[in-house]
C-alpha cells in the first residue's frame, strides 16, 4: 500500500510584507466614545499607541494615535443591548471572568468582575496593574496591562493569585473576553485558525447554530469520553484575528497557550447582539466519571494541587492595511508570520522548487493461523527493496525534489509498541535498509523514518500501569475505537494506553542515540508534533509542562543531527521541523463558519515546505487537486 502525496510550493505572495500597527474607528468619534464609555484616563503611550483605562471598571481602550482607531475591552453601548439579559450585560462589561470550583460539593460557579469583584488600579511604568477581588469566591487576581511598541500585552502571573481558604479553587479564567466586540451594525469577520483556517462573518444570521469552541492544540487526550464526541476542531496556532471594515487586529496567546480555549459567537447567539471572540484559560482540569455500573449520576472531580500554568499572556496587535491586495485576513496572516520569525525564531527553510511527497508503509499486522490457532502476524506492505524501486522509477521518469515518509518500519512500530530502537523489521528486509538510505543520500531524496510514541500497547520495556498517563479521576488514560452506528466504545476492538509525557525525555534520548548509530538522518515524529496532553496522576504533568518537554526533545533531536518532518505541526513544533506534511485543506466545517481559507498555508508560505494530505485518499482526487492549487500547494 503506497500513498503518493501531492506536494507543495506556496504561491501566496506574503514574504516581503511589512507588519505595521493600526486600526478600528474614525477619529472624529473618539471623544463621544470616551464620554459614553466612562472616565477613561491615559495610562501609557508611545509613538504609535495609547492605552486608556477606566479605574472603576478596569476596562481598557487601545488607540492608534496615527489613525485614531480604537479597540475596546468592553462595547461602548453594552448596557443598552436590548437582546441581552442582565447577566449577559454584566459579562459584556467585565474585563475579567472567573470560574471557581468547590470540590466537596462537586460544583463550579462563574463570576464576572462587573458584578462580583472589587477593582483597584495601580499605575505602572508602561501601563497598569488591575486587581480583582471576588469576595464570594475568596479569590484575588492581579492583571497587568503593558503597552509595548506595537501591541498591548495582558498578563496574569498565577503565583500571585490568592485563593480561598475554605476550599474554593480557581478553575478557569477569562481576560477581556469582549475585546474587539463587534455590534450588529458592524461589517467584518473573525479569523479562526481551525484546520486550514476559517472565517466567521459578523451577523451571519446563524443563530440556531452552536457557537464555536475549541482547545488550542486540540483536546487533552487523557479525557477520552465513553461516547465519541465530534472533535473536528484542530487549532494549530494560538491566535485569532478580527477584521472590522478596513481595520484588523491580531490576537496571540504567548504564554499559557496550551490551556487556552478559543470561543466565538455571532449576534443573536448567547442572548447578545454582539459578535464576540476570545480566549478562556483552563487553570485546573475537571473530569466526570460514574460509580460502578450507574451511568445516570455523573460525579465531577477537580484537578488537585497548585495551578500548574505559571503565566498567562495575551498580546493584541492592531494592524494597518498595507494596500488593496494586502488586507483583511491576508494582513493577519502576514502579521502572525512575522511573529513566528521574530518572536519564535522560525528561520525560513529555503525551498525554491515544488516537491513530491511520498508516504510508504513498511508493514502491518493481519490475522493468521499458527497450529490451528488464530494469531496476529506481521506482514510487509512496502519492503525496503520495493521502496527503492519506487524511488528509482520516479527518478527515471524525470521526477525531482522527492521527500519520503517511511512509516511502520520496525517490529515495535508494526505492533504499536513504543518504538525507539531504529532496527528495521525482518518483514521489510533488513539487508536492503542501508541501501535505501544510501540511495536517498546520493540522490538528494530525504527519507524520513516514521515514529509515533504516544498511544501504545505494552511491551518493549513499557508497562501500561507503570508508564501510562492518568486522568483527573485517577483512571488510566485509554484511547478507544468507537462504533460507527452509535458512537459508543467498541469493546470488540482493543484500546491503547497513552504514554505519560514523563517518559518523553528518555524516548527522545533513545531516538537520538539509536538513529545516529544506524545512520538515519531524518525522522518523522507523526503524533509527537500535533498531540498535546497531560498526566494528572502522581506525576502531575500539565499540558504546559508537556509542551516544554516536547520542545526540549525537538531541540535534542536537532542537536544530534536529525532532521524532523512534522505530521502536521502545532505552533511550538514549527521552529524545529524542516518539513510539514498532511497539512489540511479545509476547516472542521462547523455550522457557524462561513468560509474556509488557506490560512495555515499563508502563514507558513516561504517559511516551511508543506504537503497536503494524501491525494489518493481523497474521495474526489480532481477536486482535491484543485483545492491544493488554490491553497498554493501543488
Amino acid at each position: 500500500m503506497k500513498k503518493i502525496i501531492c506536494s507543495v510550493l506556496a504561491v501566496i505572495a506574503l514574504a516581503n510584507i511589512t507588519v505595521l500597527t493600526v486600526s478600528s474607528e474614525n477619529s472624529e468619534n473618539t471623544e463621544n466614545i470616551r464620554n459614553t464609555a466612562g472616565a477613561m484616563h491615559l495610562s501609557a503611550e508611545n509613538k504609535r499607541l495609547a492605552l486608556y483605562i477606566d479605574e472603576e471598571s478596569g476596562n481598557a481602550e487601545l488607540r492608534d494615535k496615527k489613525t485614531g482607531a480604537v479597540w475596546r475591552s468592553c462595547p461602548v453601548n453594552a448596557q443598552d443591548d436590548e437582546t441581552a439579559s442582565g447577566s449577559v450585560i454584566s459579562e459584556l462589561c467585565s474585563s475579567l471572568e472567573i470560574v471557581y470550583g468547590e470540590p466537596e460539593k462537586r460544583t463550579d460557579t462563574k463570576q464576572c468582575s462587573e458584578s462580583s469583584a472589587d477593582i483597584s488600579v495601580k499605575n505602572t511604568e508602561n501601563g497598569a496593574e488591575i486587581t480583582y477581588r471576588f469576595k464570594k469566591a475568596g479569590i484575588t487576581v492581579p492583571l497587568r496591562l503593558t503597552l509595548c511598541e506595537n501591541y498591548l500585552e495582558a498578563s496574569v502571573d498565577t503565583s500571585e493569585i490568592i485563593e480561598s481558604k475554605d476550599g474554593k479553587i480557581l478553575t478557569e479564567l477569562g481576560i477581556m473576553n469582549s475585546f474587539g466586540a463587534a455590534s450588529s451594525r458592524d461589517e467584518g469577520y473573525f479569523v479562526i485558525p481551525d484546520g486550514s483556517g476559517a472565517l466567521i462573518n459578523f451577523n451571519n444570521g446563524k443563530t440556531d447554530a452552536k457557537s464555536f469552541s475549541g482547545m488550542v492544540y486540540g483536546n487533552d487526550l487523557t479525557a477520552a469520553p465513553l461516547t465519541k464526541t465530534p472533535e473536528n476542531s484542530r487549532l494549530y496556532f494560538p491566535m485569532y484575528g478580527i477584521v472590522k471594515s478596513n481595520d484588523a487586529l491580531l490576537t496571540v496567546c504567548t504564554e499559557g497557550d496550551s490551556n487556552a480555549q478559543l470561543s466565538a459567537s455571532v449576534s443573536g447567539m448567547s442572548k447578545s447582539s454582539y459578535n464576540l471572540c476570545s480566549y478562556n484559560f483552563i487553570l485546573r482540569s475537571k473530569d466526570t466519571y460514574y460509580m460502578s455500573n450507574d451511568n445516570t449520576n455523573a460525579l465531577t472531580v477537580f484537578e488537585e494541587g497548585k495551578i500548574k500554568t505559571p503565566k498567562i499572556t495575551v498580546r493584541y496587535y492592531p494592524l494597518e492595511q498595507s494596500g488593496e491586495n494586502i488586507s483583511g485576513y491576508m494582513n493577519i496572516a502576514a502579521a502572525y508570520r512575522e511573529y513566528l520569525m521574530t518572536e519564535m525564531n522560525v528561520a525560513p527553510v529555503q525551498s525554491n522548487k515544488p516537491e513530491l511527497y511520498v508516504t510508504l508503509y513498511g508493514g502491518t499486522e493481519k490475522e493468521g493461523s499458527f497450529l490451528g490457532f488464530p494469531v496476529k502476524m506481521k506482514t510487509s506492505v512496502t519492503t525496503c527493496e520495493q521502496a527503492l524501486r519506487i524511488l528509482e522509477t520516479l527518478k527515471a521518469s524525470g521526477t525531482e525534489n522527492i521527500a519520503v515518509n517511511y512509516s511502520k518500519w520496525t517490529d515495535e512500530g508494526i505492533k504499536n509498541k513504543i518504538d525507539t530502537r531504529a532496527e528495521p523489521s525482518k518483514v521489510i528486509g533488513k539487508d536492503d535498509f542501508s541501501e535505501l538510505l544510501r540511495y536517498g543520500r546520493e540522490n538528494n531524496i530525504p527519507v524520513y523514518m516514521g515514529v509515533s510514541d504516544t498511544s501504545y500497547r505494552k511491551g518493549s520495556g513499557y508497562s501500561e500501569r507503570r508508564d501510562s498517563a492518568v486522568r483527573v479521576s485517577g483512571e488510566y488514560a485509554r484511547q478507544y475505537f468507537y462504533k460507527l452506528e452509535n458512537d459508543v466504545i467498541d469493546e470488540n476492538k482493543p484500546s491503547f494506553a497513552l504514554l505519560s509525557p514523563d517518559k518523553f525525555p528518555e524516548i527522545f534520548e533513545s531516538l537520538a542515540a539509536n538513529y545516529s548509530r544506524e545512520g538515519v538522518e531524518n525522522i518523522c515524529l507523526e503524533a509527537l508534533t500535533d498531540s498535546l496532553y497531560s498526566d494528572l496522576g502522581k506525576r502531575e504533568i500539565s499540558r504546559d509542562m508537556t509542551q516544554d518537554i516536547l520542545t526540549e526533545g525537538y531541540k535534542a533531536l536537532n542537536s544530534s543531527g536529525l532532521n524532523i518532518m512534522a505530521d502536521t505541526a502545532n505552533a511550538y513544533a514549527i521552529p524545529y521541523a524542516d518539513r510539514i506534511c498532511n497539512v489540511p485543506l479545509s476547516s472542521g466545517g462547523f455550522d457557524i463558519f462561513d468560509e474556509d481559507i488557506p490560512f495555515y498555508q499563508m502563514v507558513l508560505c516561504g517559511i516551511r515546505p508543506l504537503s497536503t494530505e494524501p491525494v489518493n485518499n481523497a474521495p474526489n482526487s480532481d477536486e482535491f487537486l484543485l483545492k491544493a492549487v488554490a491553497a498554493g500547494m501543488y
